[in-house]
């Protein structure tokens, strides 16, 4: 019997969107997602997948029920430690820059 793979992990999806905010508004918790061009979307957060987080990377996939968002938690955790190892650069490059005190306050 051959095995068969899910299509929504096979297939790469057209677009990868990030979550760029969650916010409780009176209509209820929405989602600011932002598109691969900059524009944000603003959708329920009942239409994306449960668990979601500010910073996911969502996958875009168009099928005939209509298109849906899938998490691609490996790019999502691939894009959180890129960002905290560019913190981690800049935190150190500053150390130097500043005049610190035995406390690590800024003295002037």
């Amino acid at each position: 019997m051959t095995q068969r793979s899910d299509p929504a992990q096979t297939e790469l999806p057209a677009e990868r969107w990030i979550v760029d905010g969650l916010e409780a508004t009176p209509r209820g918790p929405v989602a600011r997602l932002e598109r691969p061009d900059g524009r944000t979307v603003v959708l329920p957060l009942t239409q994306l997948p449960d668990g979601v987080k500010e910073g996911d990377v969502l996958a875009l996939h168009d099928g005939p029920d209509g298109a849906r968002l899938l998490p691609l938690p490996g790019e999502t955790a691939a894009r959180r430690a890129a960002a905290q190892a560019a913190l981690d650069t800049l935190n150190e490059a500053g150390r130097g820059a500043l005049p610190l005190n035995d406390d690590g306050e800024i003295t002037l």
